[in-house]
């Protein structure tokens, strides 16, 4: 399956909705964008894209059930399947020949020319590319990487590229020891699968594009670049090749992030050399702070952290876990057996660069439903005794209350510095009786649910 097979079994899902009127790329189809996210939930494709030939896609997987249709199952599979298919990697295959190179442009290279990429926001410093996965290798072992990373596009030629999470970023602060370029190639519209590959959490060394068989089920196919020494998915849409400069930094941004505030860093740049597409292609956009980067982070890093904490506190049973604001929110729900059981997890989970807030809740609280955690918040929580403040600790750089840049031991990922707060939203084992919830009894109740659905 490839992006177009994606759109055609959206389309057979009603999931899909063709607009044709012409919009612009700056600001008109974002807003198109972040309107249809939240108030239709579907995909778009943008049939009449203002100064191009392409069409637009975007909202792809902006709620679960969307990814379901991706995997090929029911939207109440999908982590288990994600979980089992994760598991189970497959090797991509090498081909000769591709439908993203049936176009391929080697001089003259002018990215906005070719490619429809958009402005997204009021005070965006220029267009960014924000669903194009970019692939490298380890300089010294050749292990090949890939990740999505924002990218502005400052001329013609010349990016700008956010490289501050592994596996690329490790790639890059080698090749800056070498003083070498670090070939990269930009690969946008790929399918979906391997879209969700490239934002996977996985350890080091670990090629993505084996995960993304995993997750297909079948060897992702790959043809090697025309111009750089790095693979890409034969049927992507786009691909732009080049490299980094080494060791040179210049102000990227300001954009603005999934956490809903602009950022601006001093970022590598990079120089584009050969622009390869298909045939009449079509460009994946992602709009950033409309939720969909929230359904994917939380697909994919929900079964890990689930595991992590099992791995860590093997005597506390973890139920579910409900990640929001791109996982800065973590809301845990446990069966608790002892006293300080919601507090050995908030400890473990404050030391989490990604996680802000931790909330623990009891089972009898729907932790999908903000509302019942507001619920057991507003009713179970004893604040001089059940919030924990600590200073100090890891936190993510697109969080603007983060002070600071260093970057882990390994040198991989770039971090600050911000408090955190933890909520022990969970009943007194010592007063259950005075926290039991009102409710009809379990087997009316059961009875009615079936009869009504």
């Amino acid at each position: 399956m490839d992006l177009r097979g994606f759109l055609k079994r959206l389309e057979a899902s009603d999931e899909l909705i063709r607009l044709g009127e012409e919009l612009s790329t700056e600001y008109e189809i974002p807003a198109a964008i972040k309107y249809i996210a939240r108030h239709k939930g579907k995909a778009v494709l943008f049939e009449r894209v203002k100064g191009y030939d392409s069409p637009v896609v975007a909202n792809l997987l902006g709620r679960a059930r969307l990814l379901a249709i991706a995997f090929g199952v029911e939207e109440d599979k999908l982590e288990q399947t994600f979980m089992t298919r994760a598991q189970n990697p497959v090797k991509p295959v090498m081909v000769d020949h591709a439908a993203v190179q049936e176009v391929v442009i080697d001089s003259g290279i002018d990215i906005c020319r070719t490619i429809p990429v958009l402005t997204h926001h009021e005070r965006d410093a220029g267009p960014y590319m924000t669903s194009a996965i970019t692939i490298a290798k380890d300089p010294e072992t050749g292990i090949r990487g890939m990740g999505l990373h924002r990218i502005q596009v400052k001329d013609k030629d010349t990016i700008g590229i956010f490289l501050a999470t592994p596996p690329l970023s490790h790639f890059l602060a080698k090749a800056d020891r070498l003083d070498k370029p670090l070939e990269i190639a930009i690969a946008s519209g790929v399918d979906p699968l391997t879209f969700c590959a490239g934002i996977f959490f996985a350890p080091q060394g670990i090629d993505k594009f084996d995960i993304a068989g995993g997750f297909t089920e079948a060897a992702i196919e790959l043809v090697k670049c025309r111009s750089v020494d790095v693979e890409v998915p034969a049927n992507a849409e786009f691909v732009l090749e080049g490299y980094v400069i080494p060791r040179r930094r210049e102000k990227e941004g300001p954009f603005g992030e999934s956490s809903g505030y602009y950022l601006a860093y001093d970022n590598p740049v990079a120089k584009i050399k050969v622009i390869t597409h298909r045939t009449k292609p079509i460009y994946h956009a992602l709009m950033p702070f409309t939720g969909e980067e929230e359904i994917l982070l939380g697909v994919m890093r929900l079964p890990f952290t689930i595991r992590e904490i099992q791995n860590a506190l093997p005597q506390v049973k973890v139920q579910r876990i409900n990640l929001r604001a791109t996982g800065e929110i973590c809301i845990v729900q446990i069966d608790k057996r002892t006293e300080d059981d919601a507090l050995k997890v908030i400890d473990y989970l404050l030391s989490d660069s990604f996680v802000k807030m931790a909330v623990v809740t009891d089972g009898d609280v729907d932790i999908s439903e903000l509302d019942e955690v507001a619920w057991a918040v507003a009713t179970r929580v004893r604040p001089d005794k059940d919030v924990v403040i600590k200073s100090g600790l890891p936190g993510i750089m697109i969080d603007p209350s983060v002070a600071g840049t260093e970057f882990t031991p390994d040198g991989s990922l770039q971090i600050g510095r911000t408090a955190k707060i933890g909520i022990n939203a969970t009943k007194p084992l010592g007063e259950l009786e005075r926290f039991e919830r009102i409710d009809v009894p379990p087997e009316v109740r059961d009875r009615i649910s079936k009869m009504l659905g």
